[in-house]
């Protein structure tokens, strides 16, 4: 077994609801997805210790914490896992520097350098003599994650830490969790309800539905499956790019990690680093290249599969990089859509949005 494997095994049962969860992996920063309701808090609790269940089985990146079997259970406090909630729940009558201290007495001896990172990588020196009321929405947030950070922790717990920001704040703060998944070698297990952040964020989703998996895998293949569509779709899916910025003709030019190039409005020029989103329906195809048109993307995309659902057909391609298009079942049949064939993927440049 890995170092680096990790393992959630539980069940509990309450009234009008029960958590059946068993998975393993051994990447680095795992995702668990679903909509409310669906066990992810309820099963934080019992990572974090906060409830017991029979026959639980607990390891996050190489670290045990339950094992029923070998008479094992730490409780909360010996977990040395760092834990940021919804809400920061920062301490008021302490400033950023006196809120990054709180626990440092036993983190010291497990890695001294761990303040000085956290507020390194979330850029975070010049709050330190701030009270917590002089901070924005974003600026507590970041500090929440550094104070969790700065304990040492052997792993970190996110639990969906971006929903009480506003879209532009949520832009703002996201580019900083990106640098601490690839500054920090630090097992991580994040909750959202939101698939742009479960593409960008993870290397594994476990999507949950009613206290039962539903799927688990690379995130962008699991949240684009038959099994997770009527969820995904329902929570917001769309297609998402990381990648640069460069000007060509007078345009900027979006060129995502795998090579997929597209011409941006100009409203997002600027930045070298950029994550792009792209909804499904806005994604026209054609079965033939298109002449004289307004649309600045033209793609050409070998179809990899038609997934229908509720009278819509969702279209994964190959156009450089995995794009799904959205469209009636009537227009995929007109098409003649099917796996292998060639199609002209259609992609105005007002339709893309920059994520963070």
């Amino acid at each position: 077994m890995s170092q680096r494997t990790s393992r959630i095994r539980c069940h509990i049962d309450r009234p009008g609801f029960s958590l059946d969860v068993d998975v393993g992996w051994d990447e680095r920063v795992a995702v668990v997805f679903g909509p409310s309701g669906s066990g992810k808090s309820t099963l934080f609790e019992i990572v974090l210790g906060l409830e017991r269940c029979a026959g639980a089985h607990i390891r996050i990146g190489g670290s045990t914490f339950d094992d029923e079997a070998a008479g094992l259970y730490l409780p909360t406090e010996c977990r040395d896992l760092g834990w940021v909630p919804q809400s920061p729940t920062l301490f008021p009558h302490l400033s950023v520097s006196e809120n990054l201290d709180f626990g440092r007495a036993r983190a010291a001896d497990r890695d001294p350098a761990a303040r000085k990172r956290a507020i390194e990588v979330l850029e975070i020196g010049d709050l330190l003599g701030r009270s917590i009321d002089q901070l924005s929405g974003g600026e507590a947030q970041r500090v929440a994650i550094a104070r969790a950070l700065a304990s040492g922790p052997s792993a970190l717990l996110l639990d969906e830490p971006l929903a009480a920001l506003d879209l532009p704040l949520r832009a703002r703060v996201l580019p900083y969790l990106m640098r601490v998944r690839d500054q920090l070698d630090l097992p991580i297990l994040y909750i959202t309800h939101d698939p742009d952040e479960a593409q960008l964020i993870g290397d594994i989703i476990v999507v949950l539905d009613a206290g039962r998996i539903v799927a688990s895998g690379a995130p962008r293949d699991v949240l684009w499956s038959r099994a997770v569509l009527p969820l995904s779709e329902a929570l917001g899916l769309e297609n998402v790019f990381e990648g640069g910025i460069r000007r060509e003709h007078g345009s900027p030019t979006f060129v995502s990690n795998a090579g997929l190039q597209l011409v941006l409005p100009v409203s997002l020029d600027g930045d070298t680093r950029v994550r792009i989103g792209l909804r499904a329906e806005d994604v026209v195809l054609a079965a033939d290249r298109p002449g004289k048109i307004s649309a600045r993307n033209v793609l050409e995309s070998r179809v990899i599969a038609c997934d229908d659902r509720d009278g819509d057909v969702y279209v994964s391609l190959d156009a450089g990089e995995k794009l799904v298009a959205k469209v009636t079942a009537a227009a995929a049949a007109q098409l003649a859509l099917a796996p292998g064939s060639t199609v002209y993927a259609i992609v105005k440049a007002q339709a893309l949005r920059r994520l963070g």
